[in-house]
């Protein structure tokens, strides 16, 4: 049975959730952007906009609240666009307001810090929501050239019985949305290819050419698979929208702050004073040090992933990691 989609609130007025409610206004009257407390609401509402790396309007029909309960109430959908260092938090402030028969879809791209989980395994354990109300959205998705209308792809995990409509509510003319029931191996894509871009700025900043990221990119892939399946994922979301297409996004983009990073520590920052230069979380720092461990405890051989952890906590030199990866056995491909 088709379920009718009449309002969607999005957690979070952040550079993605501004760009997404923008993008569903399109097809959905009634959006409305959550935000953290009062004095974040007047302002939004005043003002209309927020600054990041450039300015990013709400469209007019687009309602602003801090009001939880009597927005959630309604609501059909909830898009979480927060960062995942403030997912625990913000979530606790809607708990109590989530009912069974709520859409989630987590637009987060990393782990819950604490419980190492993933935002949608710990989304599950904290709503209690049922299973197949849950989604995630991942992709080749640059938030700033997504606002200005510029072409682009991306794909929703969600359970088959839902995946016609939210098609319908995402797709635009210059925003084609696909759908999968591999949500995670959607979700583990995007948490993977923050990793890699960290050693794409690094690339980049040394100069090593376009051999050298060829290379660099078929191999991060090939890890990308590896921990897709180690997950549960299918292979084929490996070379989808949130495997390849968001690994060369970000690993060719320098918007992406996680590419700034690799590109700053090649330069010679610590992850503190690169962190200061750059506008905005950087998800592949935690992501990092959790699937290292995580991969460790299981001996999961991810030689890419080892010496970005490296070069982040335990101060390597980029350029001997590098030297490093050439210089390990010779194997089959």
């Amino acid at each position: 049975m088709k379920k009718n989609i009449n309002k969607i609130s999005i957690l979070g007025a952040t550079s993605w959730g501004i760009t997404l409610a923008n993008i569903l206004s399109e097809n959905i009257k009634d959006i409305v952007i959550l935000t953290r407390n009062d004095i974040e609401t007047r302002r939004l509402q005043k003002e209309k906009h927020i600054k990041r790396d450039k300015i990013y309007k709400l469209k007019n029909n687009i309602s602003i609240s801090n009001n939880y309960e009597e927005e959630i109430f309604d609501t059909d959908i909830i898009i979480l666009a927060v960062p995942s260092a403030s997912i625990r938090e913000n979530l606790n402030s809607i708990h109590d307001f989530i009912t069974n028969e709520k859409i989630i879809i987590s637009a987060i791209k990393g782990f819950e810090y604490k419980s190492e989980k993933l935002i949608s395994d710990y989304i599950l354990e904290e709503t209690k929501i049922n299973k197949k109300n849950l989604g995630v959205i991942s992709g080749p998705n640059i938030s700033s050239e997504i606002y200005d209308g510029l072409p682009a792809t991306t794909v929703i995990g969600i359970n088959k019985e839902y995946e016609e409509i939210i098609r319908e509510i995402f797709n635009t003319n210059n925003f084609r949305a696909y759908s999968s029931n591999d949500l995670k191996g959607i979700e583990v894509g995007g948490v993977l290819k923050n990793i890699f871009a960290i050693g794409a700025g690094i690339i980049q900043q040394y100069d090593l050419g376009t051999n050298a990221m060829a290379a660099y990119i078929t191999r991060s892939l090939f890890e990308m698979n590896k921990v897709i399946v180690f997950f549960g994922g299918k292979e084929s979301s490996t070379f989808g929208n949130s495997g390849l297409g968001d690994l060369i996004t970000t690993c060719f983009n320098g918007k992406s702050r996680n590419n700034q990073l690799g590109v700053l520590i090649a330069k010679g920052h610590n992850i503190s004073s690169a962190q200061k230069k750059i506008n905005g979380i950087i998800e592949g720092i935690n992501s990092t040090k959790i699937i290292k461990n995580l991969l460790s405890r299981k001996d999961i051989e991810t030689p890419i992933i080892s010496e970005i952890y490296k070069v982040l906590f335990e101060s390597k030199d980029p350029k001997i990691g590098i030297k490093d990866l050439m210089d390990r056995d010779y194997s089959r491909e």
